[in-house]
């Protein structure tokens, strides 16, 4: 099997506390993967896939998303006089089990209003 040609011409190193490195193997515990490997892969994982938030970051933003939805739709059902018990766990269920879907619209409509402003 030929190897194929990678220039690889820049190295990255960093130093990390005792805690930062116990939490890496935590992560690696069950991959065949080093700390070095596993690093490169999430640098490159954020690189190409444009992570911008943290775990906690991603938590706060999906606790907003749901916040918002359910109080657009909670005022719209009293507005209407169709606010039920029932319907209200259901709204909040649907909430709950869609939230990625809400992030992915949420972050589309921001791509599409940031990109329109930058071609103005």
């Amino acid at each position: 099997m030929a190897k194929r040609e990678v220039n690889y011409p820049h190295t990255i190193g960093f130093r990390v506390t005792d805690k930062t490195w116990f939490r890496i193997e935590q992560e690696i515990a069950e991959t065949d993967l080093t700390p070095h490997d596993w690093c490169r892969l999430v640098v490159l994982d954020r690189l190409d896939h444009e992570y911008g938030f943290s775990k906690k970051e991603r938590l706060l933003f999906h606790q907003v998303l749901r916040t918002q939805w359910l109080m657009a739709q909670g005022f719209h059902l009293l507005a209407d006089n169709r606010l039920t018990v029932d319907r209200w766990k259901r709204f909040r269920t649907f909430a709950k089990d869609k939230v990625e879907h809400f992030a992915d619209l949420a972050l589309a409509e921001f791509r599409s209003r940031t990109e329109g402003n930058a071609q103005q």
